[in-house]
């Protein structure tokens, strides 16, 4: 029996809307820009085979193979250190982070509590003098898949990650924002085969309409202006993997066929290039639109629709299983303490009462910053209802009366929570879209349809 994975990955961000992660199991992964390598950085700088991560017991350690530039850690070059939790060290542009949480398994059964460091140190190589260890221990979650809660709705989620991870087929996620989307398309890539290749991750609301195809395809050099070396694009670095598409709904019309046929034919070619190049990822994607509406509005294509959405996932809103607030709520208050390494305030039951019974149009993404803020401002050892006081203003909802009008209890709750984030961005509307999780096209649209006017510009 093959030994257990200790639930170890890198994460690296590529650009503002693309992040690739990679698991680390008992296989060396190669760090480079070479077709072959696991983790593929597309940057000059970075040598075809640059870096390797292996494993000796139960330690992973970053080994440079030469590279012309080097690999560093800590700002000074490195030939071989260790990896603990929390980790960066630095590939050309790009800094990769090493995180670690306990043995996972591959097929979604819950991971356990993490282990204490240590197992076979004495045939691992000699740490590097003067490596620092990461200070911030990691909060692992006693869930499937990291899906914390204990409801029935959760733990049909969980079954049904399980049940399409093991199929081949492309799915589509569809939930409110902050529901956790991403968190169940990771699910659906761990509980795959292709669980052991990079998930590359790419936010379609995130990049700009005039660059979102050369993220995706790639370019070769002189394609466009400011194409000065050739830059291999989401899908190439997702071969054999995954790839998740985010905020689907906002991929231009124009550059729908394109993806539409990278998906049929599993190949595409770069901006600017006539060689077809094998694509073979398997697709997730996700929205809190509905696409059925934005097939009807042509906006978005039929055929891209059904191809897309051959499976769909349903992420049930956190006000449809409040049994699953409190789990929640202390697993976040748990990692704010890791974080801090200081005791923090425990939840008292009036607390969980407030939480219970508000709305949360943010979903758990709400409720994690609703936790961090509540810490922040209280003074006792105990969060109390008066904490999260905040989460209803009954005087600004009496002035809002007239522009709530005709609008659901959970619309309202959505508009509240739009001008919550506004008022604490300054009005800047594209960090509050960002914060909120959603376009900046989506935030107007809803902005528009509440009547929400806001005089700020965006900075």
């Amino acid at each position: 029996m093959i030994q257990a994975d200790p639930g170890a990955k890198l994460s690296v961000s590529i650009s503002n809307g693309m992040t690739v992660e990679i698991r680390l199991g008992l296989r060396e992964i190669r760090i480079g820009r070479g077709r072959d390598a696991d983790l593929q950085l597309p940057d000059p700088s970075v040598s075809r085979q640059h870096a390797r991560v292996y494993r000796v017991g139960n330690r992973y350690f970053l080994a440079d193979l030469g590279s012309r530039n080097g690999t560093h850690a800590d700002g000074n070059p490195v030939t071989q250190i260790p990896l603990d939790d929390g980790r960066t060290f630095q590939v050309g542009p790009y800094r990769i982070h090493f995180l670690q949480c306990g043995p996972a398994t591959s097929s979604g059964e819950e991971p356990t509590v993490a282990p204490v460091p240590g197992g076979s140190a004495a045939a691992a190589p000699l740490p590097t003098p003067g490596a620092k260890r990461s200070s911030v221990p990691r909060i692992c979650v006693d869930a499937p898949f990291g899906l914390v809660g204990t409801g029935p709705a959760v733990r049909k989620l969980s079954e049904t990650v399980r049940r399409v991870g093991a199929s081949d087929a492309a799915v589509l996620i569809e939930g409110e924002t902050g529901s956790g989307k991403e968190l169940v398309a990771r699910g659906l890539h761990d509980a795959s085969d292709r669980r052991d290749r990079p998930f590359v991750v790419v936010n379609c609301g995130a990049i700009s309409p005039e660059l979102i195809e050369s993220e995706l395809f790639g370019h070769e050099r002189g394609a466009f202006t400011g194409a000065t070396a050739q830059r291999r694009g989401a899908f190439e670095m997702a071969h054999n993997g995954t790839i998740f598409l985010d905020e689907i709904g906002e991929l231009p019309y124009t550059l729908q066929p394109k993806l539409l046929r990278a998906l049929e034919q599993k190949e595409i070619k770069r901006v600017g290039g006539n060689e077809t190049l094998p694509a073979d990822a398997r697709v997730l994607a996700a929205t809190n639109r509905n696409l059925k509406e934005e097939v009807a509005k042509k906006t978005f294509r039929e055929d891209l629709y059904f191809r897309v959405g051959a499976i769909t996932v349903a992420v049930p809103p956190l006000r449809d299983r409040r049994e699953d607030i409190a789990p929640i709520a202390r697993f976040f208050l748990a990692g704010l303490a890791a974080r801090s390494n200081r005791p923090l305030p425990a939840l008292s039951p009036a607390a969980i009462d407030a939480l219970a019974t508000h709305d949360w149009p943010g979903n758990v993404r709400e409720l994690r910053n609703a936790i961090q803020r509540a810490v922040v401002m209280a003074d006792g050892a105990e969060l109390c209802a008066a904490d999260f006081s905040f989460l209803r203003d009954p005087a600004k909802a009496a002035s809002d009366c007239s522009a709530c009008a005709g609008l659901s209890r959970w619309e309202q709750a959505e508009r509240a929570n739009i001008l919550s984030e506004l008022g604490r961005q300054g009005g800047n509307k594209t960090r509050t879209a960002r914060t909120l999780g959603i376009a900046k096209s989506t935030l107007f649209e809803k902005m528009k349809r509440y009547g929400i006017r806001n005089q700020e510009t965006d900075r």
